[in-house]
């Protein structure tokens, strides 16, 4: 695993703000690094251009990035899922990286923002020291979710992969050893962190948690065990009386949320398989929030088929069937086309918010450089 430092912005000044974090952030390691050994950097990227509709007027928004809030509506959009990340690896020595990721989403339109940074020290062949900010390894593909030419979807099932508190400021080491033909990986982290949007700020502390992989020949099976300490302040609000506006100061809450996940991975030949279970408890929601997905793949020459399931057991309630194919038609670049269709239940919400049915096709192209 290597570090990274992400940088999100909006479109306005994004080459010259990702280009001005590259040169002091890489100026930075040359100085403060050994002069007897040369510091190589190195420079890599990728991106995604990707367009999408829901195929009724009727149909409501679907959303496609929990954490952005992107979604598509009846137009055809650009801006939900398009992308485009720069990365900058320092090696300062032989055993300390650092790595600068940058990239500017289309559907965020904030300033530019550090969002991950962190370095690596490796303490030796099998275990690997990080600390700084860093994504946590909750899913399978966290470590590559804006990256999406590493998966054969344009998206991971977002049923499953909405956790918008998915970063961490702390610490992580990551050992990994081999026994026979038998892989072990382990990784344990602590930390804080801290979410501000418009609504509510999130405190989180005691942020600890351990994924463990094992892998065997064309099988890969992983268990996460996650922790935290969250105390959630909403911000004042404006409410309308008969005596004009009120401002209203909610109190605020304070728990522990638990979260646990499985997986069960397989490329065996052309076959591919991805399915993963999550299983969150928090002392804030009323609800245990239980999601889902399995899904197949089949390669044939350089195009992959494919079929996903997912649903997510919580308020609303929603369940989704996604068919598509990847087309690798060159080195490093691939075409992606899906159909979905999800359906919605908010019978069992207060209010009611009733069912809902959204059909929407969707279109990308992924590459790396």
């Amino acid at each position: 695993m290597s570090p990274k430092f992400e940088l999100t912005c909006g479109d306005s000044g994004f080459m010259t703000n990702t280009f001005l974090l590259l040169l002091v952030l890489t100026g930075g390691l040359i100085l403060t690094a050994n002069h007897a050994h040369a510091v190589d950097i190195g420079f890599s990227g990728f991106g995604t251009v990707a367009a999408g509709k829901v195929t009724s007027e009727a149909d409501p928004p679907v959303l496609v990035d929990p954490v952005s809030g992107a979604e598509y509506d009846n137009a055809i959009r650009f801006e939900p899922e398009s992308l485009i990340a720069l990365r900058a690896v320092s090696e300062v020595n032989d055993q300390v990286t650092a790595t600068i990721q940058v990239i500017g989403k289309g559907a965020e339109s904030s300033d530019a923002d550090i969002e991950w940074a962190y370095a690596t020290y490796r303490l030796s062949a099998e275990t690997v020291f990080n600390a700084g900010r860093f994504r946590l390894p909750l899913f399978y593909y966290s470590d590559f979710l804006d990256a999406a030419y590493a998966y054969h979807w344009i998206r991971p099932p977002v049923d499953v992969y909405s956790i918008p508190a998915s970063t961490l400021t702390g610490v992580n080491i990551f050992n990994t050893h081999y026994f026979h033909n038998v892989g072990l990986t382990t990784q344990i982290w602590y930390g804080a962190e801290e979410k501000e949007d418009d609504e509510v700020v999130a405190d989180i502390t005691k942020s600890q948690g351990i994924n463990v992989i094992l892998d065997y020949e064309w099988l890969r099976l992983r268990a996460v065990y996650h922790t935290i300490r969250i105390s959630l302040d909403v911000k004042p609000i404006l409410v309308s009386s008969a005596g004009g506006l009120i401002q209203l100061d909610p109190e605020p809450s304070e728990g522990k949320v638990e979260y646990i996940a499985l997986g069960f991975m397989a490329d065996y030949g052309s076959l591919l398989w991805r399915s993963e279970f999550t299983h969150i408890d928090s002392v804030l929601n009323v609800d245990t929030e239980i999601t889902g997905y399995a899904s197949l793949g089949y390669m044939i020459g350089r195009f992959t088929p494919h079929y996903t399931y997912s649903f997510r057991d919580a308020s609303p309630d929603t369940e989704t069937h996604t068919v598509g194919v990847r087309w690798d038609f060159k080195q490093a670049a691939a075409l992606k086309v899906e159909y979905s269709n999800s359906y919605q239940d908010g019978r069992d919400e207060t209010p009611p918010t009733g069912e809902s049915r959204t059909e929407f096709i969707s279109m990308a192209l992924d590459f790396v450089f």
